[in-house]
This record gives structure tokens, C-alpha cells and sequence, in this order.
């Protein structure tokens, strides 16, 4: 059994031989299914123990906090620790991820993916960036929160409030012309009470490597808010936490959003970059790759540019910080 993914321009071939596998696979996946294409990359799910006995000696290439990479002349080895294995045929564009542990599938695909979709935008001079995006009156409106900082939980605030819809509540796409792109997977939250009001059959969770138990919710139980268009119209934040402080937006500089931009979009961090999908021999790869980090940069400073720039300070009130900044965006789409 196979499917396709064709995320903005880069088709991945999904095959197991499993139909309930399959659904439980492609489930963040569903919006950008489609029935034709030439894939760049095949993925194939083997649902039984690794097959370490069959493996050629490997000398280990380097390591990740959650898996070792062994490297050949003709195949590299992931090695997640016992868990599972995915390995990969040089030359064949071909990854075979082997497990029996349905948690450990979901999360390694679902991580493959985004790996290789980073590295599509790399070769296509498109921009990941790490930030809560939604839309507005045909703009977009970018929010960049450190990691943990509850961009899915503003999300799911944000989405309650009229005229507003979702582009992304991770990761929105940069094309070279300025255009943002809508990139809807899912909406994590670590905090099931959060939940309560969603229907059951929207909610599913996952046992995750490093990080233990998250649960998801899909995107189409915001069917008719999901932005569909790519904009070039853009407000652009940078936002910062405080303690016992009250909400507030007010303008920024453009240098100041800039080296957000920085962070969250040329380093990326917080964005899944898969070291062990990107570096054949040793991470000094990773650093070698000057050009892509021009190109990131680049891209970076034509929509500081274009966009219209503003600060937010945070509350730990969630409530207070969607009202504050729906009223906001009401008035400054307006303008």
C-alpha cells in the first residue's frame, strides 16, 4: 500500500503493507495527500523488530541524544537505541524504518519528514520559521515564542476569536518570492485538560522518544479556519515573557525583529533540522553549509523588510494575551 505527501513542491512516497498502519502514519499528514506525483524520497514502515542479525559491521558515524548513526560505503544506519532502526541505501533515495513499536513509527516519520521537507526548502530557497502563524483579513501575522513558550496554546486561544484563521502553529514557509505559506500538521499540547472541550475523535497522543507523553489534536477540527491561501502582506512580532507583568504590544524596530529571525528561522531554532537525516559523515557538515546559512539570512531580511514589525510582552495569562492581541491585530490590519 502506498501514498503520497506533497508538502509545497516535495512528494514523499509512503509504503506499508499494514491499511490501519498507514492511517495512523499519514494522520498529520492528511491535508497534503495527494494522488499523483514523482516522489523524491520512498519511505517504507517494516511493523517488526529490527533486523540487526542482517546489518553489515558499521563503525558509528556520531550520535544524537536519541540515536546513533553507523555509516558504511553503501548504507547508513539509525540506530534509535533498541527501539527501532530506519536504514538507508545509498544512492536510492530510499529509507526503511523498522519497529514494532507504533509510537516510536509515528514519531520517527513524522521527524523524517520534516527533515527532508528542511532540506526541500534549503534547495528551493524557502524560509521555515519558528512561529505561531495566522491570518487576518489577508494578512499574515507571525509570532515568534521560544520553545515551551505556548505558541499552541495562543494558537487554540487565537482560534476562538473571530476573522481568524490558522497558517501555522509552528512552522509557517517562506517562499523566495515573500509569499507565506500555510503549513498545518497538527496542534500539540502537554496539558490534556486543555482538551476538555475537543471532540474525541480530534485527540490522539504519543509516547515520544526524549520527551514522554504529548497529545495532538488535528487540524481539521478547525476545518473553516485554516488559511488555504499563500500572502505577502505580513506583520512580524518579536515577543518576550515576564513575570507578574501585564500584556502589551508596541512597535519595534526592524533590526530588533531581524535578530529574532535570527533565531528562529536561519539557526532555526526550535525547528526539527534531523542532524541524522542531513550529516552523511560528522555535524562539522552542518557548519560547512555556509551558503545555506546566506541564503536563510537572506530570505530573513527581505521580510523584516516588507513586514510591518511590533514587540509583544507576554503575560502568563493566555486569555489576556489573546485579547490583547486580537484587538490589536483588528486595528493594525485596518490601517
Amino acid at each position: 500500500m502506498t501514498m503520497l505527501i506533497n508538502i509545497h513542491g516535495f512528494v514523499l512516497a509512503l509504503c506499508t503493507p499494514s491499511p490501519s498502519l498507514m492511517d495512523i502514519m499519514i494522520r498529520p499528514f492528511r491535508r497534503f495527500l495527494c494522488d499523483s506525483g514523482d516522489a523524491a524520497v520512498t519511505v517504507s514502515i517494516h511493523e517488526h523488530d529490527p533486523p540487526y542479525a542482517s546489518l553489515p559491521t558499521l563503525r558509528a558515524s556520531f550520535s544524537t541524544p536519541r540515536n546513533i548513526v553507523y555509516r558504511g560505503d553503501d548504507m547508513k544506519v539509525i540506530d534509535y537505541f533498541g527501539k527501532g532502526i530506519v536504514v538507508e541505501t545509498a544512492g536510492e533515495s530510499v529509507f526503511h524504518v523498522h519497529s514494532r513499536d507504533h509510537n516510536f513509527l509515528r514519531e520517527a516519520f513524522y521527524l523524517m519528514v520534516l527533515s527532508l521537507f528542511g532540506q526541500h526548502c534549503d534547495r528551493n530557497r524557502m524560509l521555515r520559521i519558528h512561529a505561531m502563524a495566522l491570518s487576518y483579513r489577508d494578512t499574515a501575522i507571525l509570532l515568534p515564542i521560544t520553545p515551551g513558550g505556548g505558541k499552541s496554546t495562543m494558537a487554540m486561544a487565537m482560534l476562538e476569536r473571530d476573522g481568524i484563521k490558522l497558517i501555522s502553529d509552528d512552522e509557517p514557509v517562506l517562499d523566495r518570492h515573500g509569499f507565506i505559506h500555510p503549513f498545518q500538521l497538527r496542534i500539540g499540547v502537554l496539558d490534556g485538560a486543555r482538551l476538555k472541550d475537543v471532540p474525541d475523535e480530534y485527540i490522539y497522543a504519543i509516547d515520544r522518544m526524549e520527551f514522554g507523553l504529548k497529545h495532538f489534536i488535528d487540524c481539521e477540527y478547525w476545518s473553516d479556519r485554516l488559511e488555504t491561501r499563500a500572502l505577502r502582506k505580513c506583520i512580524l512580532f518579536r515577543t518576550y515573557r515576564q513575570l507578574n507583568g501585564t500584556a502589551a504590544i508596541s512597535p519595534a524596530s526592524k533590526s530588533s525583529v531581524f535578530k529574532t529571525l535570527i533565531r528562529d528561522a536561519v539557526i532555526g531554532i526550535g525547528i526539527y533540522q534531523g542532524l541524522e537525516f542531513i550529516v552523511s559523515h560528522s555535524t562539522l557538515e552542518v557548519f560547512s553549509k555556509i551558503r545555506l546559512a546566506a541564503n536563510r539570512t537572506i530570505l530573513a531580511a527581505r521580510l523584516t523588510r516588507s513586514a510591518s514589525t511590533y514587540e509583544m510582552a507576554m503575560s502568563s495569562d493566555v486569555s489576556a494575551n489573546a485579547d490583547i492581541f486580537h484587538e490589536f491585530i483588528g486595528k493594525a490590519v485596518c490601517v
